[in-house]
């Protein structure tokens, strides 16, 4: 079990490397997440492990556990309506020009990145594209870049795209697949905060902040806000999460359905 004391010490040093502040209705959840690195590490409660990663000598641990505390579950076509939608919005309103860019930015490990690629592939083979992936894990991106997965996580994969994209592992990797060469070659995996974002200077035509936005605050809601759509170009579509919605009107921003929205000139 974790006590306030120590739930609120943890969510303090995760707020002050992620931005990511936790509601205290979330104390289980960093319990249930943390309780094995607590066995890992020897320590006999949440107030030493909070001791031991603020310290020197736990730096490698506390990259553990932002990790931890900043990996979320995903899968592949994950709320597979906004896919449809893009899908048929892309097949109707054909892009003036090309490469497509793409950019998942709360990518985690590639799940999102990879439909996206799929998709997009789909629709314009013969067109060059290219996927973004960011995400503020460490493991998750590396984990992206493997592009190795569990062949039970393939059954979310439409069959089309099953045939077309997917290669069963054999050998040391029986039991888990991964994706052709021109999908892993056209998607990109970086580390990075979306409230500084430092290595995405691009911009783009489909941007995908999904379940991103319920772990901040209001104003910091706001500037990763600010930071997306001035890089999202005139005409390309935001896709939030099903949960998610604008707490405050955006003139740059027209809903089209519900968590989606296209970038319109003020």
């Amino acid at each position: 079990m974790i006590n306030t004391q120590e739930f609120n010490q943890l969510n303090r040093v995760l707020e002050q490397h992620t931005g990511i502040r936790l509601a205290s209705s979330k104390k289980d959840i960093m319990a249930s997440r943390m309780s094995r690195r607590l066995r890992a590490t020897k320590l006999k409660s949440f107030g030493r492990y909070y001791q031991y990663i603020i310290s020197d000598e736990g730096r490698n641990e506390l990259s553990i556990f932002i990790d931890k505390m900043t990996t979320h579950e995903t899968y592949f076509f994950r709320e597979i309506a906004q896919f449809e939608f893009l899908y048929d919005y892309l097949k109707n309103n054909k892009p003036k020009r090309f490469p497509i860019k793409v950019w998942s930015a709360a990518s985690s490990t590639g799940e999102e990145a990879y439909s996206l690629a799929m998709l997009i592939d789909d629709l314009f083979y013969n067109q060059p594209w290219h996927i973004y992936g960011t995400d503020i894990s460490r493991t998750a991106v590396n984990m992206a870049q493997d592009a190795c997965y569990a062949i039970s996580t393939a059954q979310k994969i439409p069959s089309k795209y099953r045939k077309s994209y997917c290669l069963k592992g054999h050998g040391d990797n029986e039991g888990a697949f991964t994706l052709i060469n021109k999908i892993k070659h056209n998607c990109t995996f970086t580390i990075d905060n979306l409230l500084e974002l430092k290595t995405v200077d691009y911009s783009f035509d489909i941007i995908f902040l999904r379940n991103v936005l319920i772990y901040f605050d209001e104003n910091k809601q706001q500037k990763i806000l600010d930071n997306i759509v001035k890089r999202l170009n005139y005409s390309g579509l935001l896709f939030l999460g099903h949960s998610e919605t604008l707490k405050k009107k955006r003139n740059d921003l027209k809903l089209l359905q519900p968590c989606i929205y296209k970038k319109v000139a003020t």
